[in-house]
């Protein structure tokens, strides 16, 4: 709407003046300057009058995991064997909040706040009774798991084998098992 005012406005203006540059009115030059200023106008009133959007990520208000059962058999391995853990020590989630906000720039158009979770735990899982040689793959939900982006270690469980240090610093160190064999 402020651009049609403004630009019949430059247009009376320019007319008023009279004559013209390189051959082109001055109520034509008039009218563009006008309608030029009537655009920038409009887009800030139509800008300020849109609300500003928000989009939340999806959040966990729950989570199953495996988790550790009294009485449950422990697989002994010979040789290679593909088995699933059993999750004997764990952390609580923590949730980490991650907010950016874009637009409201020269346009005055609304501003788009994007709200994003993640989470993290640590862990302790147990694989098998006896000590062991190494770790092959990994698996999580049949996908292979990149090692590379996580902080993860394994101890062979043998009968010295001391507590980890982490498990030890949350617990206090007499309170931390070394689950040796």
């Amino acid at each position: 709407m402020a651009t049609l005012v403004l630009g019949l406005a430059g247009q009376a203006i320019g007319a008023s003046i009279g004559g013209g540059i390189l051959g082109i009115s001055a109520a034509t030059i008039g009218g563009a300057i006008g309608t030029m200023a009537g655009s920038v106008v409009d887009s800030w009133i139509v800008g300020s009058l849109q609300p500003d959007q928000r989009y939340e990520g999806a959040r966990l208000d729950s989570l199953r995991v495996t988790s550790a059962t009294e009485g449950t058999t422990i697989p002994r391995v010979f040789g290679r064997m593909r088995l699933g853990g059993n999750i004997i020590w764990a952390t609580d989630f923590t949730e980490h909040v991650s907010t950016t906000t874009q637009g409201g720039g020269k346009g005055g158009g609304p501003k788009v706040t994007t709200t994003e979770y993640s989470y993290t735990a640590s862990f302790a899982v147990a694989l098998c009774e006896g000590p062991i040689t190494g770790i092959g793959r990994i698996w999580a939900d049949g996908e292979l798991l990149d090692t590379s982006t996580i902080t993860w270690r394994w101890y062979p469980g043998d009968e010295t084998q001391a507590a980890d240090p982490f498990i030890a610093g949350k617990m206090g160190a007499e309170g931390a098992p070394a689950y040796r064999g």
